[in-house]
């Protein structure tokens, strides 16, 4: 079996089995996948394990978010809560949505009084301070009704491109979010990253904080014609199926793995 195979497998489960993400084992947990840059590990996540977490009648809230260009924790914070905040809406119990925006105002206290959600201005004063009168108000709102659901009891939320973080930020406060992010919202937290690329104390700080931190540790490590079938699996290539094997035999022949080229030489051939 492949590795992205074995990888999906693990993680989605299959025909006779729940994978990990389907079960309440890894809730509460901070999950790893690792893999070299360029490997595919965003186009992993994004076009092949996000689109069967959304899929079917037990579909898994979930929401993804880059730590590339991030500056601060709190702009972390106010992403995340944001979304909470956005999907709403789509639960059907109230009383367990009130409890995650509880849970939510408790942890992002640090934020300014108000935040707006698709161009309107809550004041998160109101909502901790009035037991949460005013949420009712919010679930009603039509802009509000719009958000996609992705957030509940054993959501999963992705943090990619960990390694691209602002030097500004701190990994024992940015490991200490997603460990009370995990806990205070009974969700996954997955970190999508390169783990190879921290150097000197930095490296040693990040070894001690995964190993107090991560419950699970999984290795992304692709050959080219996997990681080239996954990517030409989209709709949008269909039309070169009768170059398939051409495109794919050169790529083996100058051995180069990377999804970014993949993308990019299949887009110029369309």
């Amino acid at each position: 079996m492949a590795n992205l195979e074995i990888l999906e497998e693990y993680l989605l489960g299959n025909d006779d089995k729940n994978g990990y993400l389907n079960s309440e084992i890894s809730d509460n947990k901070v999950i790893m996948l690792s893999g070299k840059w360029g490997s595919g590990k965003t186009n992993f996540w994004q076009n092949i394990i996000i689109p069967k977490l959304n899929d079917g009648k037990n579909k898994i809230p979930n929401h993804y978010i880059s730590l590339y260009g991030k500056t601060s924790i709190e702009q972390i914070k106010q992403e995340v809560f944001i979304n909470i905040l956005e999907s709403m809406e789509s639960y059907e119990n109230k009383e367990k949505t009130k409890t995650l925006v509880k849970n939510s105002v408790n942890i992002f206290s640090s934020l300014s009084k108000s935040i707006s959600v698709f161009g309107i201005n809550i004041d998160l004063s109101n909502i901790a301070n009035e037991s949460f009168i005013r949420i009712d108000k919010i679930l009603e709102n039509e802009k509000i009704k719009k958000a996609e659901e992705y957030l509940n009891s054993g959501a999963i939320i992705c943090f990619d491109d960990f390694e691209r973080k602002s030097k500004d930020i701190d990994l024992n406060d940015l490991f200490g979010f997603m460990t009370q992010l995990s806990l205070t919202f009974r969700c996954k937290v997955m970190i999508i990253l390169n783990d190879n690329v921290f150097k000197e104390k930095e490296k040693e700080l990040f070894k001690n904080l995964k190993e107090k931190t991560v419950s699970k540790y999984l290795y992304f490590n692709p050959e080219i014609e996997d990681l080239f079938n996954a990517i030409f699996d989209d709709k949008k290539y269909s039309d070169l199926e009768e170059y398939k094997e051409l495109i794919l035999k050169t790529l083996k022949e100058v051995e180069i793995l990377n999804a970014r080229i993949y993308i990019q030489v299949l887009d110029n051939l369309l």
